[in-house]
């Protein structure tokens, strides 16, 4: 009798597992590449059934100088690789070219306000619903670009001024809406993903930096809030999430998303408390993701992206989260992933 009722209670968990997973569409399920991929690993993700591939979509990449002509041809390979395989990508804009800031990890001055503008309009333009790279690649599968989100961490001095301020944010967010929105007025707008606990000097809590963003009138600007729930467990991460909708229930924005932009944990570097096995990295992805999955209608939850795709030198431990290793060999947490997408190890 006890064998049984093991055995039945396992049933019923894989059930519900498997339930949560088929809800979820294959966009659901995302990762992003720390160094932006290649025709091969673009290729790999299309086996494993990759849904979004998150980049980080950079100006200066477009526009090196105040006088160049607007080039997409950087992105329009990556962008297009990604379509022939069924892979829609989420572009973060991320960093400013140094004729238009200081520092490029400062957001434009506001004298280049009118510059930014015109970078994302044209890009917004070009590959969203009704986009001119589109209409000029036929052969090519539709994929157009839905979200485009603004920033990455801005909470932190890391990805802004030395001390961040959610004001200065929104200053930018509505510059961000008016020209995406006029390149595609059915493109929908992501906040940049906020670090849960940014321990550095000057670094914001999200349950700080999110409700002043809404006290800025902000929220007319947005469809969806962003965060990075790196925690210690696949639990904290959810209740991470929890604690973020419940600001956004606060402000009464029961309407926008939720996208998970950044989540992992490494197998290498100097060892944090977020460094674990491969075996256990692996097992943190599955119950991270089925996790997010069963509370993705409740918690109104767009997306999960992975982070990240493959591992890079160095001891930071963020650098050593990827699904691949440096040399390309895959982790079993590559094993994990295709598991839930019903994908191809390859």
């Amino acid at each position: 009798m006890r064998r049984l009722v093991i055995t039945t209670t396992l049933l019923i968990c894989l059930a519900l597992a498997s339930q949560a997973q088929a809800a979820a569409p294959r966009e659901f399920y995302g990762v992003m590449a720390a160094k932006d991929p290649d025709a091969t690993e673009i290729a790999r993700m299309g086996t494993g059934k990759v849904g979004t591939l998150r980049i980080n979509f950079v100006w200066s990449a477009v526009q090196p100088t105040a006088s160049s002509p607007l080039d997409f041809s950087y992105y329009d390979a990556i962008i297009g690789a990604a379509a022939q395989q069924g892979i829609r990508v989420l572009p973060t804009v991320y960093s400013t070219p140094t004729w238009a800031a200081a520092k490029d990890n400062y957001p434009p001055s506001k004298a280049h306000f009118g510059d930014f503008q015109t970078f994302v309009r044209q890009a917004a333009a070009r590959y969203g619903s009704n986009g001119s790279f589109w209409a000029a690649n036929p052969s090519i599968p539709k994929m157009p670009v839905t979200n485009w989100q603004l920033w990455n961490e801005m909470n932190s001095p890391s990805f802004w001024y030395r001390k961040p301020n959610a004001k200065q944010y929104v200053a930018l967010l509505r510059v961000f809406h008016a020209g995406i929105k006029a390149g595609d007025p059915q493109a929908k707008i992501i906040l940049g993903g906020l670090f849960r606990t940014p321990r550095i000097r000057n670094g914001i809590r999200l349950d700080r930096y999110l409700p002043a963003i809404y006290r800025a009138k902000a929220k007319p600007l947005f469809d969806a809030v962003a965060m990075h729930p790196y925690s210690t467990t696949p639990n904290d991460a959810l209740r991470a999430v929890r604690e973020t909708r419940q600001i956004m229930a606060q402000f009464k924005d029961k309407k926008a998303k939720l996208w998970i932009t950044e989540v992992g944990w490494a197998t290498g570097g100097v060892p944090t408390p977020l460094t674990v096995s491969p075996q256990r990295q692996a097992s943190y992805l599955r119950k991270t993701f089925n996790l997010m999955a069963a509370n993705r209608k409740r918690m109104k939850i767009a997306g999960v992206v992975w982070y990240s795709w493959r591992d890079l030198p160095g001891g930071i431990w963020f650098n050593h989260t990827g699904l691949f290793s440096q040399d390309f060999d895959s982790k079993p947490s590559w094993n994990a992933f295709v598991g839930l997408t019903g994908g191809s190890a390859g």
